[in-house]
C-alpha cells in the first residue's frame, strides 16, 4: 500500500496535466474559431479615433487617426518625437487639404477596401493553410487565457487566392486568447521563396516578416496594435519590391458618426501631445 501511495503521490501532477491536456481543444478548432470570429467582428462598422506611430527608419511621426464612413482621416502631430516646425506644418497642412479632397477620398477608400479584402482572403485561408501544434498556455496581464500554437506549412495545401499563396512558405507562432476566442499575435517569417503566378507575376524573397498583434479595445471589438512588414522580392521578373512598415496603435476612443468636414475638424482641434511616449503601451 505505500508503494501505490508513492506512486499516485509521484504520478498525480503527471496524471493531471495529461487530464488538463486531453480537456484542451485541439489547436486547429481553437484557430479555426478565433478566424471565425476575427471575420465576423471585421464585417460590423466601427468608428474610432486613434493615435499611431510610425516608422522609417531611424525617424518616426506620430499621427491622430478617425474612422469616417467615407475612409480614415489622419493628421501628423509630432516627427521624431517634436512638434511639427514651419516647414514641415505648411507640407503637412497641403497633404491634408489633399487628402479632403473627394475624389482623393474615393480612391483612399477603395484602396483600404480592396487591402481589407486581402488580409480577409488571407486571414480565412489560414485554418486549412498549416499544421499547429499546441505549445504552451499562460496568463495575460488582462486575466485571459493565452495559448501559443506553432504552426507549419500543411502538405497538400492549395491556395484559394494569390493573397493565400504567401502562406505556402510561412511559419512561425500564434498567440490564442482563449478566454475571448481571438489570435492575439501571429509572427510568421518566410522559410522559403514563393512565387506567385509561376513567378511571372512576382516573387517574395526567403527571410519576410508577418507580424500582427491585436488587442481588445471594447468587450466586443478588437483592433490592430502593432503591425511588422517586411517583405523583399520582384514583381513582373523585373520590378523590385520592398515592403517595409512598422506601426504601433494605441489610445483607441469610440467616436459618433461623422462627415469629412467634421471629422477634419476634430483632428485639427486635437492638441498635440508634448511626450511622445506619455501614453504609448
Amino acid at each position: 500500500m505505500q508503494n501505490v501511495a508513492l506512486a499516485c503521490m509521484l504520478l498525480g501532477p503527471f496524471v493531471s496535466a495529461t487530464r488538463a491536456k486531453a480537456q484542451q481543444p485541439p489547436p486547429s478548432e481553437m484557430v479555426r474559431e478565433a478566424v471565425q470570429n476575427e471575420l465576423a467582428d471585421d464585417a460590423q462598422t466601427h468608428l474610432f479615433a486613434w493615435t499611431e506611430r510610425k516608422y522609417h527608419g531611424p525617424k518616426t511621426q506620430i499621427e491622430r487617426l478617425v474612422t469616417t464612413h467615407q475612409g480614415i482621416l489622419s493628421r501628423v502631430v509630432l516627427i521624431d518625437g517634436k512638434p511639427l516646425n514651419p516647414a514641415q506644418r505648411s507640407e503637412e497642412e497641403q497633404r491634408f487639404r489633399k487628402m479632403l479632397d473627394p475624389a482623393q477620398m474615393r480612391r483612399k477608400l477603395k484602396e483600404q477596401q480592396e487591402d481589407d479584402e486581402r488580409t480577409r482572403k488571407m486571414l480565412s485561408a489560414i485554418p486549412d493553410a498549416f499544421d499547429f501544434v499546441f505549445m504552451d498556455s499562460f496568463t495575460g496581464p488582462n486575466g485571459h487565457k493565452l495559448s501559443r500554437v506553432k504552426f507549419t506549412p500543411r502538405p497538400g495545401f492549395s491556395p484559394p487566392s494569390r493573397e493565400s499563396m504567401v502562406l505556402t512558405g510561412m511559419q512561425g507562432e500564434l498567440l490564442l486568447d482563449e478566454s475571448a476566442r481571438r489570435i492575439a499575435k501571429i509572427d510568421g517569417k518566410l522559410f522559403k521563396d514563393v512565387n506567385f503566378g509561376w513567378g511571372i507575376l512576382g516573387k517574395l524573397y526567403k527571410g519576410g516578416r508577418f507580424f500582427v498583434e491585436k488587442s481588445e479595445v471594447t468587450p466586443t471589438h478588437w483592433e490592430t496594435s502593432k503591425t511588422i512588414l517586411h517583405f523583399d522580392g520582384k514583381v513582373l521578373l523585373v520590378k523590385s519590391l520592398h515592403i517595409d512598415e512598422h506601426e504601433i496603435d494605441w489610445d483607441f476612443q469610440p467616436v459618433p458618426p461623422m462627415s469629412v468636414e467634421q471629422a477634419a475638424d476634430f483632428l485639427v482641434r486635437e492638441q498635440p501631445p508634448q511626450n511622445a511616449d506619455l501614453s504609448e503601451p
